[in-house]
């Protein structure tokens, strides 16, 4: 299998070269152009139980398989939203996606939902990530520039900005600043990481893009009575 990730960081895509019974498993919805010796199927990837908690989640309920029955069949796969994407070698270690940001894998790497507690939903980034393990090729998204960051004691990193982390590392959300500060400045939730592992996040706020359009939405006039 041969791939490429072009177009970083503003539009970034996912080239995938597969040879004859090689795989690829995609979100729903993220496949540009394939060639015609591929077949995709459309499966609950990890049964009822765990589809059901990546809809909660807000991802799909759906992953899509794609088998090459022939040698050199290129797929071309894309993410809703503009930004970045990373390549993850995925050799034993866990890493914890945040929802929306799960974009490919290799059937080798194991996708489930996981309960993130209460601190995540506080956090904004809602009470299930996708975990993700085993031994494979990870692709995850981001709405703007991926940045990685080897941690080794403690980092802080708004909670809007995060796309994933090693499983290793520990966290806990906490304001920025004072309990004033979050309700009088720009500035909310953050999160710290502690221990050592690798930490991915990025330079876009999808929410803080709402804030800023939200003044500038087109209200319909009220009728006069």
């Amino acid at each position: 299998m041969k791939h490429e990730i072009k177009n970083k960081p503003d539009y970034a895509s996912l080239h995938v070269v597969l040879d004859t019974g090689e795989q690829v498993i995609t979100e729903s919805g993220a496949m540009m152009g394939m060639s015609t010796g591929l077949e995709m199927k459309s499966n609950m990837q990890g049964g009822l139980m765990a589809a059901a908690k990546r809809a909660i989640g807000g991802e799909s309920i759906f992953l899509n398989t794609y088998t090459a029955t022939a040698d050199s069949q290129r797929l071309d796969v894309a993410p809703a939203a503009p930004g970045d994407m990373v390549h993850i070698p995925m050799t034993g270690k866990s890493v914890m996606v945040q929802k929306g940001s799960y974009c490919a894998s290799t059937p080798g790497v194991s996708v489930s939902a996981k309960w993130g507690g209460a601190k995540t939903f506080f956090g904004g980034e809602g009470l299930i990530m996708l975990r993700c393990d085993g031994q494979g090729e990870l692709w995850v998204s981001s709405y703007g520039a991926i940045h990685a960051v080897q941690v080794d004691g403690s980092y802080t990193v708004d909670t809007g900005h995060i796309v994933a982390f090693e499983e290793g590392l520990q966290f806990s959300v906490r304001p920025e600043g004072s309990m004033k500060s979050l309700f009088f400045s720009s500035e909310g939730l953050v999160c710290e990481f502690s221990g050592k592992g690798t930490l991915w996040f990025q330079t876009r706020n999808a929410d803080a893009l709402a804030s800023f359009l939200h003044p500038f939405r087109r209200v319909k006039p009220k009728k006069s009575s």
